[in-house]
């Protein structure tokens, strides 16, 4: 994609805490950042979902979407929803209601995967069971209905039942599909639902995924064709040896992180500049490095319009790292506005 074609430039934001933040200092830094992104023309603010992640802050995002809201007037706000925890009329009602508050605003994105350990996702479920893969569609297909203005009728004992997410709802929420694998993009396309590919998890058959959504896709009537994009970490400095220097403290916390070892909140980039990388993480740290974006601004503006045009897509979400220095306030994330700022002005919105 030639840097001088539309490319539509979103903020997924999942909720990094930095170890000289506090919870406040962490969703206030938040706050700001999607109000800088409203302000640059990013079209969407998406969070994501974790739980029990020492350096992870954002939790439930139909929790922290309507402050997002209540902070900002255009940007679309949403993002993911781990549905394998909840019930779907759970779900709907809570998405549901930010929608209500915020018409045309609201995205509510469907993942599969539990974004927790074992013990945190039992806990999540009340101790019932891990949902099987033909739970996860019946429920995604009560979630879909639910927010539709008829809703959900169920028979019981000779009787019928109507449920709706919200009473007099105006709109609902737009569904979209969140996956990395092939399952998740024939799901979107048999669905007739949009796709979001989370490159930023796993880069590996993104393309071969999205070709795959694109071929299979079915009209539908939230979609008449395909949508796609693509999330992707991005790390932007002053110059490209300052984007290495910040690219630290993420790397350090997501080789932790997949490892499976216990993860802190993340370092400040003076603490990461003294610690090497120990040697069972190397495959891991190369492995990210072949797919996020790290640069100077010139450098990464084009990498991130290379990624689009090579996966063919139109709108890239970009998640910039949390790092920061020691002398920079704990309340904010002037990096993390830096990089979309710097992408901003070279991709103009």
């Amino acid at each position: 994609m030639a840097m001088s074609e539309k490319l539509t430039l979103s903020v997924l934001d999942i909720g990094p805490i930095r170890s000289n933040q506090t919870a406040t200092d962490c969703f206030t830094s938040m706050i700001e950042l999607a109000k800088y992104g409203e302000a640059l023309g990013y079209n969407r603010y998406w969070l994501a979902e974790h739980h029990n992640v020492a350096a992870v802050a954002a939790s439930h995002t139909a929790t922290l979407a309507p402050v997002i809201g209540a902070h900002t007037k255009r940007i679309r706000i949403g993002g993911c929803v781990l549905l394998a925890h909840y019930p779907p009329l759970l779900v709907a009602e809570q998405m549901g209601l930010v929608e209500a508050c915020y018409p045309g605003r609201v995205d509510l994105g469907i993942g599969r995967s539990a974004g927790a350990d074992w013990a945190t996702s039992s806990l999540l479920r009340g101790g019932m069971d891990q949902k099987s893969d033909e739970v996860m569609i019946r429920d995604l297909t009560n979630l879909l209905a639910l927010n539709r203005p008829e809703g959900l009728t169920i028979e019981e004992d000779g009787r019928e039942f109507t449920f709706r997410s919200v009473p007099n709802a105006a709109s609902a929420p737009s569904p979209w599909i969140l996956g990395t694998s092939w399952y998740s993009a024939q799901l979107a396309a048999e669905l007739g639902l949009p796709y979001a590919f989370g490159y930023h998890i796993r880069a590996e058959g993104a393309k071969e995924a999205i070709a795959l959504y694109r071929e299979r896709f079915r009209p539908s009537a939230y979609l008449a064709e395909p949508r796609v994009l693509v999330s992707a970490i991005v790390v932007i400095g002053e110059t490209d040896a300052e984007a290495e220097r910040l690219a630290r403290p993420q790397l350090f916390f997501m080789s932790s992180f997949r490892s499976g070892e216990p993860v802190q909140s993340q370092m400040l980039v003076e603490e990461a500049d003294s610690m090497g990388f120990p040697t069972r993480h190397e495959g891991l740290v190369q492995m990210f490095r072949r797919s996020w974006i790290v640069g100077s601004p010139d450098r990464a503006a084009e990498a991130v319009a290379t990624l689009a045009a090579d996966l063919g897509v139109t709108e890239m979400m970009i998640n910039p790292v949390v790092a920061a220095y020691a002398s920079q306030p704990a309340d904010r994330a002037p990096n993390r506005e830096f990089t979309l700022a710097a992408l901003a002005e070279r991709i103009p919105q």
